[in-house]
């Protein structure tokens, strides 16, 4: 169970059948900030009004404000980590109200 997500950019590798490239996703959260779950496809921004479309625009822009994130294949599945450094991908969880 996810306790916050946010948009995150990641990578995918180049392979026999697609170039390299770059999309943002909805990366989910667990209560410690580590990434537990992905968008399976890219996000585009919605709305139904400009307002509302030009509002999820922003929030999409946030995910170039974070490392590049890349999926890694484990002996049991798959995880997320920095494209950069290699480490686990995570976030702060949000300040509580």
């Amino acid at each position: 169970m996810s306790a916050f997500w946010n948009y995150r950019v990641i990578y995918c590798e180049a392979n026999k059948d697609a170039p390299e490239q770059y999309q943002v996703h909805a990366v989910e959260y667990n209560e410690n900030g580590k990434a537990v779950n992905w968008s399976e496809t890219g996000e585009s921004p919605y709305g139904q009004s400009i307002d509302d479309l030009k509002a999820d625009f922003t929030r999409l822009q946030t995910a170039f404000d974070k490392p590049v994130l890349k999926v890694v294949r484990k002996p049991r599945g798959y995880e997320l980590v920095e494209k950069d450094s290699g480490e686990p991908a995570h976030a702060e969880p949000p300040a509580k109200a």
